[in-house]
C-alpha cells in the first residue's frame, strides 16, 4: 500500500506531521494489512539473516533493532520502511515476523494515517488478527483519537464505524474489510496484530471491485499490491 509528495498538500497535512514529531516524540511511526505480504510476494522477501546481540552472545538471534539505514520500500527484514502510499506518514515502523526473526509467530505494523484513504477487498486469514485504532499524540493515545473509521465485517457486511480508540478481535476465517480511513482530523497510529509468521491473505469476495462499492461518504481509493509486470 510511486506516490505524491506529502508535504505539498497544505498547512493542515504538515500541521498533522509536527504534530506527530511533537506530540509521539521518539516514537517509530507510520502500512496494515499490506497484500505485499501474501502468499505471492514470498520471492520479493529478502532473506532473513541470523542476527546475534553485540559481543556474538547465546540468545542474540532472537533480537532485532533497526540498525539506522534509510527505509526501503518492500522491505520485510528491517523495521522501518518507507509506506505504500503518502496519507501514512513516512517512515513506518512493521516486524515483518518469521521474515525478520526465524520462527516468530507475529507481525505487528506501526503506522501513522494523516489524511483519509481507503482500501482492502474482503478477506480472510489462517490466525487471528487484531486491528488497533489509537490516537497518535502521547502520553495520551485515547484521549488524541479524532477520526472516523469505516470496516465492514462478515458476510454480511456489517458496516462499523470506529470513532474512538478501539481493538477489533478478527478471529480466523472471518471475513474483513474494506477499510475506509474517512475522516482524518488528528493523527492516528494504527496497529495490525497478526498472530501468524507471516501475513496470509485469502480473498473472499471474487471480482470485487472497490471502484464501484458502495463507501457511504468520501473515498480516497488506494490499491496496493505486487509490482505489475512491464
Amino acid at each position: 500500500m510511486g506516490f505524491d509528495d506529502i508535504g505539498e498538500k497544505g498547512t493542515t497535512r504538515r500541521g498533522f506531521v509536527r504534530n506527530i514529531a511533537a506530540g509521539a516524540g521518539g516514537l517509530a511511526i507510520a502500512s496494515a494489512l499490506q497484500e505485499a505480504l501474501t502468499s505471492g510476494q514470498s520471492g520479493l522477501m529478502a532473506a532473513p539473516s541470523q542476527s546475534q546481540s553485540p559481543g556474538g552472545k547465546k540468545y542474540g538471534k532472537f533480537f532485532l533493532s533497526d540498525k539506522g539505514e534509510q527505509p526501503k520500500e518492500m522491505d520485510f527484514v528491517g523495521l522501518n520502511s518507507i509506506p505504500p502510499f503518502p496519507e501514512i506518514a513516512s517512515p513506518q515502523t512493521y516486524f515483518r515476523g518469521a521474515s525478520a526473526l526465524p520462527g516468530a509467530t507475529a507481525t505487528i505494523g506501526w503506522q501513522v494515517f494523516i489524511a483519509p484513504v481507503c482500501w482492502e477487498t474482503p478477506h480472510i486469514h489462517k490466525y487471528d488478527e487484531f486491528l488497533i485504532f489509537l490516537g497518535g499524540e502521547l502520553p495520551d493515545l485515547c484521549g488524541s483519537f479524532d477520526a472516523e473509521i469505516d470496516l465492514w465485517m462478515g458476510e454480511e457486511m456489517e458496516k462499523h464505524t470506529i470513532t474512538s480508540t478501539t481493538v477489533v478481535y478478527i478471529p480466523k476465517g472471518m471475513q474483513h474489510a474494506p477499510l475506509n480511513f474517512r475522516v482524518i482530523r488528528k493523527p492516528v497510529l494504527f496497529h495490525a496484530l497478526y498472530l501468524g509468521p507471516s501475513l496470509d491473505r485469502e480473498p473472499r469476495v471474487p471480482g470485487f471491485d472497490l471502484t464501484t462499492f458502495d463507501w457511504g461518504g468520501p473515498a480516497n481509493l488506494k490499491t496496493f499490491g505486487p509490482p505489475k509486470k512491464k
